[in-house]
């Protein structure tokens, strides 16, 4: 009995520190934040996943942000839908898919906000139609 606790204890702790929990944020803190990444078309059980938190805090840290969090929205959104109408259009390029990508990049009238649109990913399904899902990382400034 003694060496199955101890067989049971050292799974449990095997596996402590290896999962991430998605910090995920209210539409209305979405709102708040100083920069906005919006990826079109990802279904929710991908938005939260521990591969696309790691990629999109990496990304936050690198724009100088900070308390990064995950929303994902029913619904197809883009920067307009946070008050952002300063914008403009980025070629990306192809990707190592051959796949052509592009990004909206949106400023805030006070220049004081940062919306990104990433085109270009968008998962499809059997037919070709891309999901009625958007997936949001949004960050603080830091002070």
């Amino acid at each position: 009995m003694k060496r199955l606790v101890w067989v049971v204890l050292g799974l449990l702790l095997a596996g402590c520190g290896r999962e991430r929990v998605a910090n995920i944020a209210t539409p209305e803190q979405m709102d708040n934040k100083a920069l906005l990444v919006i990826l079109p078309s990802i279904p929710k059980e991908f938005c939260y996943a521990d591969r696309m938190m790691e990629i999109l805090d990496d990304f936050s840290v690198e724009l100088n942000g900070t308390n990064p969090q995950m929303l994902s929205i029913e619904a197809n959104l883009d920067c307009s839908d946070y008050g952002f109408d300063n914008c403009a259009s980025i070629d990306l390029g192809t990707g190592d898919d051959n796949k052509p990508a592009a990004m909206i990049e949106c400023f805030s009238d006070d220049q004081t906000r940062l919306c990104l649109m990433l085109l270009g990913n968008e998962y499809r399904d059997a037919e070709g139609n891309t999901f009625d899902e958007t997936c949001i990382e949004g960050s603080d400034r830091k002070e």
